[in-house]
């Protein structure tokens, strides 16, 4: 019996052919594209690079897919570049629900950031674990109670020297951010941010307010002191979050070759 007759003992017998042997018979990964795969390869085995230029957002997640499925460090890297530079172009639900799926940290953090500032309605449900949501919804709950303690108590007046009437001065104050900073924060359809609402309220017709009181006053506001309370929880949300929910493998790259 010669090789040929030997390898053809499974065709002969009726056996399935083994996937992999031939061209009329190659490894088929359903879930990833060619392209993608041809990518993966040339990452692993750094011997050339397909043209990327016009990478879709569906090549990163499926190189991302095989990374983890073959352990490998470098496509990972590499996907993860590629993510950063277009993260600012996807959704911040998808870039969250990605991040959980494959595990990386900084996304999550920038992703969930995003969300934040987003109305519930305007986000896919689907693509959010409870434990996101849940966090989502007590922070949201958190900085909006926040805003409207900011839009309803205005900074204590410091009057300058040359107030002649202090006490219309401080009335005046008080009424002109009500109705300036208080209507900016809260309005229904569009509540501007505190960078933009004071861009806003220094045009404000300031009545009786003492102008270096005013001036004194707006300088003071500009600083943003009331929400950097905002800035540091959602940083301190985002950690805390992303610490509990996210583990990124480490691993050691078999397909790298010196």
């Amino acid at each position: 019996m010669t090789f040929r007759d030997m390898f053809g003992a499974n065709r002969d017998a009726g056996l399935d052919p083994v996937d992999g042997k031939s061209d009329e018979q190659p490894i088929v990964i359903p879930e990833v594209a060619a392209e993608v795969f041809e990518l993966f390869l040339s990452v692993c085995y750094n011997k050339w690079r397909p043209d990327t230029s016009k990478m879709r957002d569906e090549m990163i997640f499926q190189l991302l897919e095989l990374s983890r499925k073959y352990q490998s460090k470098a496509a990972r890297d590499y996907a993860l570049g590629r993510l950063k530079s277009r993260r600012w172009a996807i959704a911040p639900d998808k870039l969250v629900s990605v991040s959980l799926k494959y595990q990386i940290k900084e996304t999550f953090q920038y992703a969930f950031n995003r969300l934040i500032r987003l109305h519930l309605n305007d986000l896919d449900c689907n693509l959010l674990t409870s434990p996101v949501w849940n966090t989502l919804i007590m922070v949201k709950e958190r900085l909006d109670l926040h805003r409207h303690i900011v839009a309803c108590e205005p900074p204590t007046m410091v009057h300058s020297k040359r107030c002649q009437d202090r006490r219309a001065c401080n009335n005046d104050w008080r009424q002109v951010w009500w109705n300036g900073m208080g209507r900016f924060l809260l309005d229904g359809r569009n509540p501007l941010s505190y960078a933009d609402a004071m861009q806003q309220f220094q045009q404000f017709d300031y009545g009786r307010v003492c102008p270096d009181c005013w001036r004194h006053m707006l300088d003071f506001c500009k600083t943003e002191k009331a929400f950097l309370h905002e800035d540091t929880l959602i940083e301190a949300t985002c950690q805390d979050l992303a610490g509990r929910l996210i583990k990124e493998p480490l691993f050691d790259d078999v397909f790298v070759v010196d």
